[in-house]
């Protein structure tokens, strides 16, 4: 393998600082041991300071002791066999960077993709493996994953997965040491303390010129205009990911049913709530200034520093969606998601589109609150339903007393939608919503949004007015809203 002329000074300043670390805690515990000895040999000596100098040496060596590092599967495993479009880009790719193939890769469920040499003894040894996160295939062009592949080829070129494991075993030992000073009252954490920060800052420092080293690569070897603009991207998608899984997706599977991961992603992402987020998170990486403790240069920096490499590659970032790479994605998603769970008896929950599973899903939690909650509530008709803003405490503690005190009107609010949601529902209206939309409810031209209705009913803006003619025009007043009417037959 070649190596980049940087490796080796890299190298030298890792391995410098490591010692410099294991010389500082071996010497604290030589200069203890001396004294204790010479304090041994005193005619009266001090318990209390043999007994400081034992707990601090064994603290010290307790802590700075290595440990063997696990390194289970961060995915499911793919096979050539089964991915040959995906597999034949990162061939072409690893040839173009002068690498070996990776002996494993990984999808995994993040919006990331990462490199490490596994099973390695620091930094000698072991098999290389290639993550590739299932949301990063559904938000990048296949133009655009060549080039994070590209990237984390990089890494492998510069030699960072070799020096990765001196710098994580030395991070982990300094935690560790400063941990246990501190869980024992001791000052001693103090020098540990500020060869921890030294350490973190130059390191930090070695993995930030790490990320510039890659990014060079990437373009050279794809092209500008697919580094920048997946760079964007990510920035752009990667903090939304959890939220869609906590809101939108897990909600759905926890009423068993298990629509597509990555096109519910996608999905989420062009809805035009989340639209204006990604650019305001845009925005906000491109502002950024960064700090010493940062793994990774700011967005900004690393886009103008792409485009000063010189000979970059010819490829535009258009094309089609990196997830277009993957055969049988059904059956990867159920795979991926047992993996995630654990629980392997998830693959057999029902799948089907968002459209099949979101709508009906709805719609029986409606029907479900309304003959468990709403009918717990006095008798109320649609066209009363403007006059309940001051009433929302009160329905919401009797259906659950255990709401906190100012959490009682938004918790009112919600529960008065989704029985405004099951009253239009039994009027003839059909659901129409998708990931990160807002829930509409539409009967022919009619189109009416239950929650933020009830939301404008909670902030004291639906006027009884307005509510009147809304119910008149719709022929909505006389519907039970609440009460044993209200539940279905």
């Amino acid at each position: 393998m070649k190596q980049a002329p940087s490796l080796a000074g890299r190298t030298v300043l890792a391995i410098t600082l490591m010692i410099g670390f294991y010389a500082l805690a071996l010497g604290i515990c030589a200069i203890l041991a001396v004294l204790a000895w010479h304090d041994m040999d005193a005619r009266h000596p001090h318990v209390r300071f043999l007994l400081f100098c034992t707990i601090t040496i064994g603290i010290v060596l307790w802590s700075v002791f290595p440990r063997p590092v696990k390194f289970p599967d961060p995915g499911i495993k793919l096979r050539e066999q089964d991915q040959p479009e995906l597999f034949r880009m990162i061939r072409d790719v690893a040839n173009a960077a002068d690498q070996a193939v990776p002996s494993s890769v990984f999808l995994v469920g993040d919006v990331n993709a990462f490199v490490a040499e596994r099973g390695s003894v620091l930094g000698f040894g072991g098999t290389r493996i290639l993550g590739l996160g299932l949301p990063l295939l559904q938000v990048l062009t296949v133009p655009q994953l060549r080039s994070v592949i590209a990237h984390e080829f990089g890494h492998f070129h510069g030699g960072d997965t070799k020096l990765g494991p001196f710098i994580y075993r030395t991070r982990e030992a300094i935690g560790r040491t400063v941990s246990n000073f501190q869980k024992a009252g001791s000052l001693l954490q103090k020098p540990f303390e500020w060869y921890g920060k030294l350490f973190l800052r130059v390191t930090f420092a070695i993995s930030r010129r790490q990320e510039f080293a890659a990014d060079a690569l990437s373009v050279r070897i794809v092209g500008l205009e697919p580094v920048q603009s997946a760079l964007r991207r990510v920035n752009q998608v990667g903090p939304l990911y959890d939220h869609y899984l906590q809101t939108e997706f897990l909600p759905v599977l926890n009423r068993n049913a298990r629509p597509p991961i990555a096109a519910g992603f996608g999905l989420y992402l062009s809805s035009k709530a989340m639209q204006k987020v990604q650019v305001e998170f845009g925005e906000q990486a491109m502002q950024a200034k960064g700090n010493p403790y940062d793994t990774h240069p700011p967005l900004g920096q690393r886009l103008a520093a792409a485009a000063e490499v010189e000979n970059p590659g010819k490829a535009r970032a258009e094309g089609a969606l990196a997830i277009t790479l993957l055969r049988g994605l059904d059956a990867l998603e159920a795979e991926l998601l047992a993996f995630l769970v654990g629980k392997p008896d998830v693959k057999q929950v029902p799948a089907g589109s968002w459209q099949d599973v979101l709508g009906p899903g709805l719609v029986r939690i409606w029907a479900d609150l309304a003959t468990t909650q709403g009918k717990i509530l006095p008798p109320i008709a649609v066209a009363e339903l403007a006059g309940q803003q001051k009433l929302l405490p009160m329905h919401a503690a009797k259906v659950n007393a255990k709401i906190p005190v100012d959490e009682r009107v938004v918790a009112g609010a919600w529960m008065f939608g989704a029985l405004l949601a099951h009253a239009l529902v039994r009027a003839g209206f059909v659901v129409e919503t998708s990931p990160g939309e807002a829930i509409v409810l539409v009967r022919g031209a009619a189109r009416l949004e239950p929650f933020a209705i009830t939301e404008a009913l909670a902030a004291g803006k639906l006027t009884a007015a307005a509510w009147q003619q809304t119910c008149e025009q719709h022929g909505l007043g006389g519907l039970a809203l609440a009460g044993p009417g209200a539940a279905p037959t």
